[in-house]
């Protein structure tokens, strides 16, 4: 081999060696928020029907599944602690109505997280399409059309660590 065969060789093998020696990006940090912070992001309940009305009709003697049909109808929600369920139990309630008290505001909890979670993870994949379409558009656009391009040439998949696509991932 030659000196300059040997001489660039050399040059691209540092250049390589020099890009692994890099410090390796932080992972992301994840923001955590406060019981209280929880609390106040909840959606509040909704009680269309009165607890104390609940307790009258359970102790006219309603069952307990007319009680969960009237709560399921007029759409109501409570969040009710253990000391006031045990306060209602005391009261004649049904522990069948409170279970079900206890488990609608759980069940709508649990799907208005999912319905926030589905939300940002659909506006994460729509701005990874919208780069990309981006990045192809500026890929292709030098091939066909003569001119100076506004934005330079970049990695068409920035999904390292640092990069604001890797949360979305």
């Amino acid at each position: 081999m030659s000196a300059s065969r040997h001489l660039r060789l050399a040059s691209i093998l540092a250049l390589i060696l020099q890009g692994c020696a890099g410090t390796p990006a932080e992972p992301p940090k994840i923001e955590r928020i406060s019981a209280e912070q929880l609390e106040a992001s909840l959606p509040q309940p909704s009680a269309a029907l009165p607890l104390e009305q609940i307790v009258a009709l359970a102790r006219q003697g309603v069952g307990a599944e007319d009680l969960i049909g009237r709560i399921t109808a007029s759409g109501s929600r409570y969040r009710l602690s253990a000391t006031r369920l045990i306060e209602l139990a005391g009261q004649g309630v049904p522990t069948a109505v409170l279970d079900h008290m206890v488990s609608a505001e759980r069940r709508q909890i649990f799907d208005d997280m999912a319905a926030e979670a589905y939300k940002r993870d659909r506006a994460c994949q729509d701005r990874i399409e919208q780069e990309i379409r981006w990045c192809r558009n500026q890929a292709f656009g030098p091939m066909f059309m003569p001119g100076p391009y506004p934005y330079p040439m970049i990695n068409c998949f920035p999904l390292t660590p640092g990069s604001p696509f890797w949360r979305c991932l």
